[in-house]
């Protein structure tokens, strides 16, 4: 054929196959029952295909009618499906997000959420993918993910930063370690106890070791560092092992706090916090689906 099919002389076949009814199928399109008549009878002309016979029962299909309205069956079955899919995006019951996060709050955090984005839109797509802040933010910039989660406010222009969660640090020990006994006996304790004492922490690129290092430096004090690891589960390990302290965030560790694996220690003096944000690119609003997910993590909804 030399010409492309006309989708509405299609469509009003289609209804009229459906229906059976000239009539009928004009007030379902909302067209003149002449109109629609001329328009099938253009489409037969154009297939070269004769496609109804009238009979008592009304319009019937011939067999070539048949053929063509089971592959209209097909054609416009995809339409409707593609019509849900779109309002399905446009109302964030649908399509995908994309996640980058530092891994603490890939790990410890975000499935809660996951799960209930996944309860409200169980059409949305989720994928997950955990790396450095850094990368985080340089995923963000290449479009590779919808949004970041980081710890601490990357203090950019190209970025909307918002923070979700304030998360306690907590310095913790075995239950076997020599501060515990003491915290046991005293409470909380001084915080030169911490004062040569070996510690197990983040690798130096993590944000945590230098907000960690800064606040009890303020406190004078000056850990051992014995051993480092940029995997929060390998350090809760070490710790569990006595191979010293830690610092680490309250929502990593609450499982051991509740299973007494860990003991957090009250240390005068030490409060910090670790504030969680999540980070978008400024400049064009978030798709639908990727708003919703904004909506329940800053509980807006």
């Amino acid at each position: 054929m030399e010409n492309a099919l006309n989708l509405n002389q299609l469509r009003y076949f289609y209804e009229v196959a459906k229906s059976r009814n000239m009539k009928r199928a004009a007030v379902r399109i909302g067209v003149s029952q002449p109109a629609l008549s001329k328009q099938v009878h253009a489409l037969e002309e154009f297939l070269g295909l004769r496609l109804f016979f009238r009979s008592s029962r009304g319009m019937q299909p011939t067999p070539e009618g048949e053929v063509v309205f089971a592959h209209c069956e097909r054609v416009f079955g995809h339409v409707r499906d593609l019509e849900e899919a779109i309002e399905g995006l446009r109302d964030g019951s649908a399509g995908r997000v994309a996640i980058g996060a530092v891994n603490s709050i890939g790990v410890h955090i975000l499935p809660l959420y996951l799960r209930r984005l996944r309860e409200r839109n169980p059409g949305v797509q989720l994928k997950l993918v955990t790396a450095r802040s850094k990368q985080v933010l340089q995923m963000l910039r290449e479009h590779r993910v919808d949004v970041g989660l980081v710890a601490g406010s990357p203090g950019l222009d190209d970025f909307v930063c918002e923070e979700f969660l304030s998360n306690r640090l907590r310095v913790v020990v075995a239950p076997d370690h020599p501060l515990s006994k003491r915290a046991r006996r005293e409470g909380a304790l001084p915080p030169e106890v911490l004062d040569r004492e070996p510690m197990v922490t983040f690798d130096a690129e993590a944000p945590t070791r230098a907000l960690t290092e800064s606040a009890l430096s303020n406190l004078e004090v000056e850990p051992l560092i014995v051993a480092e690891s940029p995997d929060i589960e390998v350090i809760k390990r070490m710790v569990e092992v006595l191979v010293g302290f830690a610092v680490l965030p309250e929502h990593c560790i609450q499982r051991e706090l509740d299973a007494r694996t860990l003991l957090a220690l009250e240390i005068k003096g030490f409060e910090l916090k670790r504030d969680l944000c999540v980070v978008y690119r400024a400049g064009s609003p978030p798709q639908p689906a990727v708003q919703s997910f904004l909506e329940l993590l800053l509980r807006r909804d």
